[in-house]
């Protein structure tokens, strides 16, 4: 009996602990009215195809929650789309027209009103960790904390696209990552960037590059030490902060934008580095050699006469070089995936373990798509086919339905005003787009809309050969239609996505779609100086 009662108390008294870290775990990093926690994964350049590199996203994420099959980003350029995350208004809106000056993240107005701030304002503990929006870091090294964050943990341009060689303000203290000399001058050399003039020929970027780094030809691209790969950097750290969440009183709003897949660019594009750009992680660099770039219809497409001449001028048949690039280029970008996907398991088995999963929504997507070959683009995002528009989107969390998907095109002028929503803050500007939490939590359809695409500025001003076709644009989606004017030219394009999913045939000219085109036109000079409410255009 003795025995036995000891054992009874001490399975007693193992249950009463067990009961009070569960009940702990329960409110941990929860608020008393119910709101939320909100994790936001947000990858650099990602389209929707490449969910296929990530089956721990897939299974966790996609299928415990929903996914939207048809969203899209307003304007494909990662500083706009990044702008519009954290306004919930299109880019003609806010005020972000491009990645560089004037634009950038020192041209965003109102850059003291954003989710961030307002999540902030009503007792969300709010983080970053990864890139901000482009040209952070660039014009004051030291690194500003941008308003609305308690902990900051972001990248300078443009070291934020090496992989392994870059710096972070890690709470207003410089870090850095990998050869400490080779990231600083990345930094330096993201000046250029950031000041003025704004139209700089390719002389003047060749001249600050060996200003910075030396003469050409270069065979120093800097360190590429395992422990220093980016994404699985900016994830350690991500998820660290998770597991610390579980003793805060608050509920928390984390931004997580690891680099992945975004391309190398100065070591890549400027300084020749041959191989795949990016680099996969380390650990599956022979797993992403049996990753095999895709070659729908519109790959490399044989007849690009029907397009504009923003297109046709710039982009002749890809070579056999270009093919063989594009191939090595999908490796990387698969094995960078892969290194996010490992980081979205340990996130959610860290929740999972504090006790925070049942109280937290997740968000997946990416600022934009990207192009790897369709119309002859080799390489890019901006222009406004599918391939670039279409995004990722699935959401987790509590009351948010499992494996379910909806196939109603939604937008990223979207995702504030449902973060808002779930959170319960009042958003301080007038927002384009539209709360999903209905569809999330209700299963109602999001509203039928024509969707604005936008690109109001150039990628890049004066004589730049790369990206020479990223000229200005307006235009507006449905969900059966694309319909573009570009801008400097007059010249449009009309694709009927449903009889041409790979946008091959350009029918603006075609009598048989002139009514179609004429209320397509009417829609998009509407949402081209929409604002809030005006912007619910219906199609």
């Amino acid at each position: 009996m003795r025995g036995g009662g000891t054992l009874t108390i001490g399975l007693v008294a193992a249950l009463i602990l067990s009961l009070a870290g569960t009940a702990q775990a329960r409110s941990a990093g929860a608020a008393r009215d119910g709101r939320p926690n909100i994790l936001v994964v947000m990858t650099d350049d990602m389209n929707r195809a490449d969910l296929a590199f990530m089956p721990k996203t897939r299974k966790l994420l996609g299928k415990h929650g929903t996914t939207f099959t048809n969203a899209i980003t307003s304007f494909p350029l990662c500083c706009p789309s990044r702008a519009t995350f954290l306004t919930g208004q299109y880019s003609h809106n806010h005020g972000v027209g491009g990645n560089f000056y004037p634009e950038g993240w020192y041209g965003m107005p109102g850059r003291n009103n954003t989710l961030a701030t307002w999540l902030d304002g009503r007792g969300y503990r709010t983080d970053l960790i990864g890139k901000m929006l482009n040209g952070y870091g660039a014009l004051d090294a030291h690194g500003e904390i941008p308003p609305g964050f308690d902990q900051w943990h972001g990248l300078l341009d443009v070291s934020a696209y090496d992989y392994y060689n870059f710096v972070m303000n890690d709470n207003g203290r410089l870090r850095t990552w990998g050869d400490p000399d080779f990231a600083r001058k990345l930094v330096e050399f993201a000046n250029i960037e950031v000041t003025p003039p704004d139209t700089k020929s390719v002389a003047d970027i060749l001249a600050k590059l060996t200003e910075v780094m030396g003469p050409s030809p270069y065979t120093y691209w800097g360190a590429s030490n395992p422990g220093d790969y980016s994404p699985d950097v900016t994830g350690r750290i991500t998820n660290k902060l998770l597991g610390k969440e579980k003793r805060k009183k608050r509920p928390f709003f984390i931004w997580w934008t690891p680099a992945a897949p975004h391309r190398e660019d100065v070591s890549t594009t400027l300084m020749g580095r041959p191989g795949a750009d990016p680099r996969p992680a380390p650990r599956y660099e022979q797993l992403s050699q049996s990753f095999q770039l895709p070659r729908p219809p519109s790959f490399n497409e044989a007849d690009v006469s029907d397009k504009a001449t923003d297109v046709t001028s710039h982009t002749p048949p890809l070579t056999d070089a270009q093919i063989n690039q594009l191939q090595l280029d999908y490796e990387g970008r698969g094995g960078s995936l892969r290194a996010v996907d490992d980081k979205v398991g340990r996130m959610v088995k860290t929740l999972r373990r504090t006790g925070q999963l049942r109280n937290t929504v997740i968000v997946f997507t990416s600022d934009n798509g990207w192009m790897q070959g369709e119309h002859r683009i080799p390489g890019d995002k901006f222009l406004p086919y599918e391939e670039s528009l279409g995004v990722p989107l699935i959401f987790r969390g509590p009351g948010i339905a499992a494996n379910r998907k909806v196939k109603r095109q939604v937008a990223n002028i979207d995702l504030a005003p449902t973060l808002a929503a779930l959170a319960k803050v009042k958003a301080r500007r007038l927002m384009d787009g539209v709360s999903l939490a209905p569809t999330l939590r209700r299963h109602r359809n999001p509203p039928k809309r024509a969707l604005a695409v936008e690109a109001p500025r150039p990628l890049f001003e004066g004589a730049i050969p790369q990206n020479s076709w990223d000229r200005p644009y307006m235009g507006v989606r449905t969900q059966r239609y694309t319909y573009v004017v570009y801008t400097e030219t007059s010249e449009d394009e009309l694709y009927d996505r449903r009889t041409d999913p790979y946008e091959l045939q350009n029918v603006a000219q075609d009598p048989a779609y002139a009514g179609i085109k004429a209320h397509l036109y009417a829609l998009m000079q509407r949402l081209h100086t929409c604002r809030g409410g005006s912007c619910q255009v219906k199609p």
